[in-house]
């Protein structure tokens, strides 16, 4: 059997060629690399006044799982990650956006917002291959997408301050 798989665009053009047990299957690996991710950032936050709150679930919206018949209530949800100042206040929220991304295998949203000033919003897209090794997140600021860096948890930290 040919580990090759193909990309989210060609999955786009042509959804006749995807079965439900892909598209379930890409679903649970968004699932998990989501949540690896949520790990690491919780980490990072330990030993700091940061809390995390991952009780905020959601479900994709997207078109492929309801063309492949596959309902809300079949699919995993993703946890939405909410990191609370000690005052009860929200720092940040992750927002599992998408999966079928173009050029992407999967979009969160991330908005922090500062104590004072106005909030920053990003969006995490992880750059690997559709169900073909670890998530390789990049960080890019909404309406600037040509700043992309590496993302990383204790870049995070650092913007929470």
């Amino acid at each position: 059997m040919s580990s090759i798989h193909r990309s989210t665009s060609e999955e786009l053009a042509d959804p006749r060629g995807v079965s439900r047990e892909h598209v379930l299957q890409r679903l649970w690996d968004w699932r998990d690399r989501v949540h690896k991710l949520y790990d690491e950032i919780e980490r990072e936050l330990q030993g700091t006044p940061f809390r995390c709150n991952r009780e905020g679930k959601n479900t994709s919206g997207e078109e492929l799982p309801q063309r492949v018949g596959i309902t809300r209530a079949q699919q995993p949800e993703i946890d939405i990650l909410r990191i609370g100042r000690p005052d009860g206040t929200n720092a940040a929220v992750l927002y599992p956006r998408g999966l079928w991304i173009i050029g992407a295998n999967g979009r969160i949203d991330l908005r922090i917002m500062p104590s004072v000033g106005g909030s920053e919003t990003y969006m995490l897209l992880d750059q690997s291959e559709p169900l073909n090794g670890p998530a390789q997140w990049i960080r890019m600021p909404i309406g600037a997408p040509f700043e992309r860096e590496p993302f990383d948890p204790h870049w995070l930290l650092s913007k929470l301050h």
